[in-house]
């Protein structure tokens, strides 16, 4: 849980560095990783 956790901060904190960079698909990627962590914590 703690890590997976810590692996959603980091992704979000990458995130937003893409989003500074206006870099859309990268976005769009880590946008689908941090919902699948998010649903996955949510089934367990």
């Amino acid at each position: 849980m703690k890590k997976s956790m810590n692996e959603i901060e980091m992704l979000q904190y990458r995130l937003k560095r893409y989003q500074a960079m206006r870099n859309g698909a990268m976005c769009q990627m880590i946008n689908g990783k941090i919902q699948k962590l998010l649903s996955r914590q949510t089934a367990a």
